[in-house]
């Protein structure tokens, strides 16, 4: 935890102890979806000094929010992930990123990938749909499955995809709220093009 305190008991401040320092929250986004080394969540935070992530990093650690673990073979890197107690800090992300939606963006402000993929959990308009996409975007694949119930989202793939997107985030974040289409910009698509076209209506603010 910070040495910085709000020295109160109330359970929302007791929280902000701990996850309320610049880029603690953000660290926590990058690996919901699952660990990653620390070039890895540099890449996502890249604003973030290596100092500044790696102090982050201690604190999220000594309050038992996130652990330095190595992942076996074949990979065999050291790598950091949530305990069980930082993975209960999806929900409340899931909320501010759909509060936060609404918000004006600064212009020019990117968006990590992983912080997209969350952003789909947030903003779903639950719709009697059944739709499996994988969605690739640089070196990472995601298997995103909509049910009526919500939007579930993963790293890598488990099940036959009703089709496979392939695109940056700036892109699909435009084809979901800037009116274009998937054949306006730099996106690939195999398989149904209409379940494509169908996913990019299925979130909103």
């Amino acid at each position: 935890m910070s040495q910085r305190t709000y020295d109160d008991a109330c359970g929302a401040a007791l929280a902000m102890d701990v996850v309320g320092e610049r880029w603690a929250l953000l660290i926590v986004r990058e690996l919901i979806l699952g660990p990653k080394r620390f070039r890895d969540l540099r890449a996502g935070l890249p604003l973030a000094s290596q100092n500044v992530l790696s102090q982050r990093l201690r604190e999220l650690e000594a309050a038992g929010i996130v652990r330095h673990t190595v992942l076996g073979a074949p990979v065999s890197a050291p790598v950091y992930e949530l305990t069980d107690r930082g993975r209960r800090l999806e929900p409340t992300l899931i909320e501010l990123s759909r509060w936060g939606a609404g918000q004006a963006a600064p212009e020019g402000a990117g968006m990590s990938t992983d912080a997209f993929m969350l952003l789909l959990k947030a903003l779903y308009r639950p719709q009697d749909v059944s739709l499996t996409v994988h969605l690739h975007v640089g070196p990472d694949t995601f298997e995103v499955v909509i049910t009526p119930a919500g939007a579930e989202v993963t790293r890598g793939t488990r099940a036959t995809a009703d089709v496979t997107i392939t695109a940056a985030v700036a892109t699909m974040r435009a084809i979901m709220f800037t009116g274009r289409t998937v054949a306006d910009g730099d996106v690939e698509i195999s398989g149904d093009r209409a379940a494509a076209e169908l996913f990019f209506t299925l979130f909103g603010i």
